[in-house]
Order: structure tokens, then sequence, then C-alpha cells
């Protein structure tokens, strides 16, 4: 599956007093993926706003302190201007999470969409689970 691979340990800070990470803290995980994966492919976070407009987490195992992690980003879409992501959080105990979220570019001021052009949407068509027509 085309993806981006963001890999890491958790820290004790985002864990509760059971040493689990609190659910909340996966959506922190996949803003910081889906922050690289743009990056990696020359989008700079400051000249755009990425508000989320749908957001939703499957759970299925949960990750502990130091655990390490992989989160796979991968589009599942490319919208004029939205990107349709999914990202899958593994641990030690494999697929600990699967969540999607859907992220609408604005410009930075907010005041209007920011649709991708034509080669910014070859530069992020590695990521695409199934290629658009």
């Amino acid at each position: 599956m085309p993806s981006f691979v963001h890999k890491g340990r958790v820290p004790f800070h985002a864990t509760d007093a059971a040493g689990i990470v609190h659910f909340a803290n996966y959506f922190r995980l996949m803003e910081e993926t889906e922050l690289y994966a743009l990056n990696a492919r020359g989008f700079r976070p400051d000249n755009f706003a990425y508000p989320r407009v749908h957001i939703e987490a499957d759970y299925a195992a949960p990750l502990r302190f130091w655990d390490e992690y992989t989160v796979e980003a991968a589009l599942q879409k490319i919208g004029n201007s939205t990107l349709h992501w999914q990202f899958t959080i593994s641990g030690p105990q494999g697929v600990c999470a699967v969540l999607r979220s859907v992220s609408a570019r604005r410009t930075a001021d907010l005041s209007a969409p920011a649709p991708y052009t034509p080669v910014e949407r070859e530069r992020l068509s590695d990521l695409l689970i199934t290629p658009q027509i």
C-alpha cells in the first residue's frame, strides 16, 4: 500500500495513570505524521490552513508507555481542496488504531478554499491507496 511511515516511541506524558496512551493522543500522532508527510512532499504548513472537517477512529489495542509505534499515512482521495487521509497506528501487538480524517485546505486567513494544483496533486499521488481517474 502506498504510504508515508513515521516511527516513534510513546512518551510518558502521552499516557494515563495506567500507562496506556490516552485516546486523544492518537490524534496527535495522526497530525504529527500528516505534517511530516506533507513536508516531505514540499508543502509548508504555514502557507495554508488545514482545518479538519471530518474525523473518525477505530481502536483495536492499546499502546503503552515506551512502546515503539509506527504510523502509516495514506490518502484515500484527493479532492479539489480536501485530503482524505487514513492513518494506521501499530505497536508491538499489531494494529492499535485506524484513524480517518478529511482536511479542507484554506488560505492562511481562512477566507477561501485553496484548491490543489495539478503539480501539487502529482506530488501527493504516491500516497494514494487507489489511483484516481
